[in-house]
């Protein structure tokens, strides 16, 4: 899955003076030569196939992951850190990150819809402790997540 993920085309241009790449991101550079000369402009690009299933295989394998290099084994890579450059591509953060949203969305449901104490979910979650859990849900939703919760029900309450 991870060998010849990308498509090459390659072109031969002769008696070149100058050439502007223009690169998706909206970037330019232009390239100047200081003699008239033969180059081989080479072309790289992501085959969409094997990107759907590099997706398909994170979004099957993520749960089942405690961490980025169990996720990069069970998509069936032995390079943790060409898995991460891919991941990066596609994803646009790190598998770390990537792997703490989602761990971060699924607590933030267990706060809102159950009555689960907060230091249960930490362990459900494999937090050292509950302070480590409080401190990540802190820094990414803005409050604690019992006051979340409680936030949350005041607010249920106020709808009905």
């Amino acid at each position: 899955m991870n060998k010849n993920t990308k498509k090459v085309q390659k072109y031969l241009l002769t008696d070149v003076t100058s050439f502007l790449l223009n690169f998706s991101d909206g970037t330019t550079s232009r390239i100047e030569m200081s003699n008239r000369s033969d180059m081989v402009l080479v072309k790289v690009f992501s085959h969409p196939k094997l990107t759907a299933s590099f997706e398909q295989g994170v979004q099957e394998n993520y749960l089942k992951s405690k961490n980025a290099s169990q996720l990069a084994e069970l998509c069936g890579y032995d390079c943790q850190r060409t898995f991460s450059r891919h991941f990066k591509q596609i994803y646009g953060q790190s598998p770390y990150q990537w792997m703490l949203d989602r761990k971060m969305e699924e607590i933030q449901e267990l706060v809102f819809n159950t009555d689960l104490p907060i230091s249960e979910i930490a362990q459900m979650y494999d937090f050292k402790d509950l302070s480590h859990l409080v401190s990540s849900y802190t820094r990414k939703y803005g409050m604690s997540p019992l006051k979340n919760r409680n936030l949350k029900s005041q607010n249920s309450q106020k709808v009905k």
